[in-house]
C-alpha cells in the first residue's frame, strides 16, 4: 500500500490555532504581535524561560533582577550662599534624565542677573543645569547625559545680591549616586 497526501491548496494554517481540543488557541491579532487565549477568549500566562539573546523575550525574574537601571532620584536642598554642594558621585554607565531647581516659597531676595544655580561635574560646571530663574518657580533641564565612569557631581550656587533664599535640586537618574 502506497501512502498518498492530499493537497487541498492550503498555503498554511489560519491567523488562529488552537492547541488541542479546548486548549488554548494563538490569536494572531497581526503581523506584529500574538495572543494566548483560552476558550472563553480570556488571555492566559504564558511560561518563557530566561533570555539568553537580545532578541527573546525577558522574564519577570530577569528584570527583577536589574537594580540600577531603575529610575531614582536625589533631592538636595541649597541655600542662596551656599557655594558648591556634593550631589554623590556616580557609578559608570549611570544615566543623568533630568534636573528639576525648585525654589522655596518666598523670593531670592536682592537677586542679581549673576544669581545662579548649575548642576554639573569639574569638567563642565553646568553639563546638566543652568538656568535657575530666581524670579519664578521650578526649572526642569533633561540633559539625558551617560557617565561612563565614577564622576564627582556638585551643585554650584552663585550667590550674586541674593541675600535670603533657598532651593531644592532633583536629579532624575539611573544607575548609582553615592
Amino acid at each position: 500500500m502506497v501512502d498518498s497526501v492530499k493537497n487541498y491548496g492550503i498555503a498554511g494554517v489560519g491567523a488562529n490555532v488552537q492547541l488541542g481540543k479546548s486548549g488554548v488557541t494563538i490569536v494572531g491579532s497581526n503581523s506584529d504581535q500574538i495572543s494566548f487565549t483560552n476558550t472563553s477568549d480570556q488571555l492566559v500566562n504564558v511560561n518563557l524561560a530566561d533570555a539568553t539573546d537580545d532578541t527573546h523575550a525577558a522574564t519577570k525574574s530577569q528584570f527583577d533582577g536589574i537594580v540600577n537601571p531603575k529610575l531614582q532620584y536625589v533631592d538636595t536642598t541649597v541655600t542662596h550662599n551656599g557655594g558648591n554642594v556634593s550631589l554623590g558621585t556616580t557609578s559608570s554607565n549611570t544615566w543623568i534624565h533630568s534636573v528639576v531647581v525648585e525654589k522655596d516659597a518666598g523670593n531670592w531676595t536682592d537677586y542679581d542677573s549673576s544669581t545662579e544655580i548649575t548642576v554639573g561635574d569639574s569638567g563642565d560646571l553646568e553639563r546638566l543645569f543652568a538656568g535657575f530663574d530666581p524670579s519664578g518657580s521650578q526649572v526642569k533641564i533633561e540633559p539625558k547625559h551617560n557617565y561612563t565612569s565614577a564622576t564627582a557631581l556638585n551643585i554650584y550656587v552663585t550667590q550674586g545680591g541674593a541675600s535670603a533664599g533657598n532651593a531644592t535640586v532633583r536629579v532624575w537618574y539611573s544607575g548609582e549616586i553615592a
